[in-house]
């Protein structure tokens, strides 16, 4: 796809990992194409359909959801790549990318303590 029109959706597009970029694309195509829509506006249309189901793209916080040695647990990274790889190397495996906000309100009632992994 070309670079979006809009400066701030290119902006914030050029920040997205590959996976997030080909939905980001795939959604702003089908609004254009489907639902006959100026391209630009597709293409914000897209980008904030996108940033409601992966908030983690403006925040740079993702949670991770893992399993460690028979435990389940909610891993804050800033930095995914090398999360990944220390969670590798412990052993653990990935379950998923969880959304910070329910992950707080649904599993430790509002409030959460941050600790190292060690």
């Amino acid at each position: 796809m070309e670079t979006p029109l809009n400066p701030l959706v290119a902006d914030i597009v050029s920040t997205l990992d590959p996976n997030l970029r080909e939905d980001f694309e795939e959604r702003a195509a089908i609004m254009e194409f489907d639902a006959n829509m100026e391209r630009a506006h597709a293409e914000c249309l897209a980008l904030i359909d996108l940033l409601h189901r992966h908030p983690f793209v403006l925040t740079d916080v993702t949670v991770l959801q893992a399993a460690v040695n028979g435990t389940t647990l909610c891993l804050l990274t800033t930095d995914l790549d090398s999360t990944r790889q220390q969670l590798a190397d412990i052993g653990g495996v990935e379950i998923g990318i969880l959304d910070l906000a329910k992950v707080i309100d649904q599993q430790y009632e509002g409030i959460a303590v941050l600790a190292p992994l060690k």
